[in-house]
């Protein structure tokens, strides 16, 4: 009896084992089955005025086998906001991130965006960049009359 009992509680560790090893490979195929594919990587605003909001849109595609869900936008500053589709993305459809920067500092920037999603390249790198000139002097505005 003890030994029917020891097989039968062998058989059920081989059996949890081996479910445990199917689940895990699931997982890691769809990861491989997920891919996006942006339009652009990087925006450049050039010039803009200063304290002005500007906004870029980066436009993607679901080029895997399986749904593509972006689970989050994250920004290197708080001058820069983001707005993304929420939804799953079926294959072949496409989706959008809206980056705002507000343009309160003159001078040059680069300001990375990181989409994170349920791919195997995730996390993906987006850039804005530009200049945001200098305000005019009062100066300036004599000297232009």
């Amino acid at each position: 009896m003890k030994i029917k009992q020891q097989l039968n509680l062998k058989y059920i560790y081989h059996l949890v084992f081996l479910i445990t090893i199917i689940s895990c490979d699931s997982k890691e195929q769809k990861l491989k089955d997920t891919t996006v594919s942006f339009q652009k990587e990087t925006y450049n605003f050039k010039e803009i005025p200063a304290k002005e909001e500007v906004s870029a849109l980066f436009t993607f595609t679901n080029t895997g086998k399986g749904p593509l869900q972006i689970k989050d936008v994250k920004t290197s500053c708080g001058c820069t906001v983001p707005e993304w589709t929420k939804e799953k993305i079926k294959p072949n459809e496409k989706g959008e991130i809206k980056v705002i920067y507000d343009a309160k500092y003159p001078g040059r920037f680069n300001k990375t965006i990181t989409v994170f999603y349920n791919g195997k390249d995730a996390p993906q790198e987006l850039i804005i960049k530009g200049e945001v000139a200098y305000p005019d002097t009062v100066e300036d505005r004599e000297t232009k009359k």
